[in-house]
């Protein structure tokens, strides 16, 4: 297993570099995961998939764990497998609690843009967890894994 590790502050300024890492991150699980091809439509859609679950995860963490506070960092590791990325981001900013509406499928007609990223980061992905932290001793931690099946 190779790890990335990436650490940067927690404003949406930095959104774009983590983006970066993360599809070049995913093109490695697909080289690992196939013989040399052309990008598929599967490739695509992990891809855009994972990108899309971190960006929402980083936004939530820019936007709502650091408002109203100086800007800590948010750690970004990326376990890369034969077929599977794992990516873990940190932060020392406020915890949220999942409650169990959001575990469910939304009323998306009534439901405001800005409470959809948690949502999307389950669609997304096969795999969705969340520790809350206690500052900066144990900070927050969620992992987000998607496994690459290539058609």
């Amino acid at each position: 297993m190779d790890i990335i590790r990436l650490s940067v502050p927690g404003t949406l300024r930095y959104r774009d570099v983590v983006l970066r890492v993360v599809a070049a991150a995913c093109k490695l699980v697909r080289e690992m995961a196939t013989v040399k091809q052309e990008p598929s439509r599967a490739s695509h859609e992990f891809d855009d998939k994972v990108v899309s679950a971190v960006g929402e995860a980083f936004n939530n963490v820019a936007i709502h764990a650091y408002r109203d506070l100086p800007p800590g960092a948010v750690v970004l590791e990326i376990d890369i497998e034969a077929d599977t990325i794992t990516l873990r981001l940190s932060d020392t900013g406020r915890a949220f609690e999942p409650g169990i509406e959001v575990q469910k499928t939304p009323a998306l007609d009534t439901l405001r843009e800005s409470h959809m990223g948690l949502y999307i980061m389950r669609v997304c992905m096969d795999k969705v967890t969340y520790r809350p932290g206690s500052g900066e001793a144990v900070p927050n931690q969620l992992t987000l894994t998607k496994r690459f099946a290539p058609s």
